[in-house]
């Protein structure tokens, strides 16, 4: 059995506009490089967007896409300000 799931979420752009962050994982004993690809391709059509893996490609079954990158707020990194909050 396989299946293609996905999670998605708006983000807030610049400019009061939105973009759009989504998580597409596939779960099955094929390829999943090729099966994430058309999954990718169906998704964006063509708007534009960004497109993530993992750098490594030891977990090539998950595939982040953010509309919008460009247009997202942007700020001087500061360690002790800017830190990955846990939910």
């Amino acid at each position: 059995m396989e299946k293609i799931v996905i999670q998605e979420s708006s983000i807030e752009l610049t400019h009061g506009r939105k973009g759009q962050i989504a998580v597409i994982m596939y779960a099955g004993d094929n390829d999943p490089v090729a099966k994430l690809n058309l999954a990718v391709s169906q998704y964006v059509g063509n708007v534009g967007h960004s497109q993530f893996v993992d750098i490594s490609m030891d977990n090539p079954w998950v595939r982040v896409i953010i509309s919008g990158i460009n247009e997202m707020k942007q700020e001087d990194f500061d360690p002790l300000k800017h830190k990955l909050k846990e939910w």
